[in-house]
């Protein structure tokens, strides 16, 4: 892990680092910087909220910001803590080890930008997101392997797993938006039967 905060210049080496990682993601997901907790944190939300609110004015739509601004945060920081907890358990059960929360945490937030890059097209084009996730487990497999030493087979095993998650929940997901606005299109037909 690497300092890359200070406390006179905290936000802008962040900001610096975080344009370097998106330059060179593979390269920065190797060392993990070092940040507290709430830095980390921090940097989540700032992330998504970006993110969301860009998405929210691609097609100009005042409740999709106001989503960026609340609701993408708070989903995005519950996921990116589930991920963790389920990477801490993973370390305990099947590699019989501890490893810092902290330290997963970083690395889940870190693996989630290009996730919350390619979010920003998904009004205009929805599977989008897919590809970010995508892109999101391949860093993931790569700083589980750098930074924590699991078997690269094992790393790459997890992140599929992973990703094949989210994809059967966002085609579910997928198929109740259509039955939702197919079931609002019929009930907004007048009904000349009667």
């Amino acid at each position: 892990m690497r300092d890359v905060t200070d406390n006179k210049n905290g936000a802008r080496n962040i900001a610096n680092y975080i344009l370097q990682f998106v330059k060179n993601p593979i390269r920065e997901i190797s060392q993990l910087p070092e940040w507290s907790w709430r830095t980390a944190i921090w940097v989540q939300i700032i992330l998504s909220m970006i993110s969301g609110v860009l998405a929210g004015l691609i097609k100009p739509n005042f409740f999709g910001v106001l989503f960026g601004i609340i609701m993408l945060p708070v989903i995005s920081t519950v996921m990116v803590s589930l991920l963790t907890a389920f990477l801490y358990y993973y370390f305990q059960v099947f590699e019989q080890r501890t490893t810092p929360a902290l330290r997963l945490f970083v690395l889940s937030v870190l693996s989630s930008i290009p996730f919350f890059i390619f979010q920003i097209a998904s009004p205009w084009i929805p599977p989008i997101t897919l590809v970010g996730f995508a892109f999101s487990s391949m860093l993931l497999a790569v700083g589980l392997g750098d930074n924590f030493q699991v078997e690269k087979k094992k790393a790459i095993r997890l992140a599929i797993v992973l990703f094949s998650i989210v994809l059967i929940v966002w085609i579910g997901n997928q198929i109740n938006s259509y039955r939702m606005e197919r079931s609002a299109v019929q009930q907004a037909r007048p009904d000349y039967g009667n």
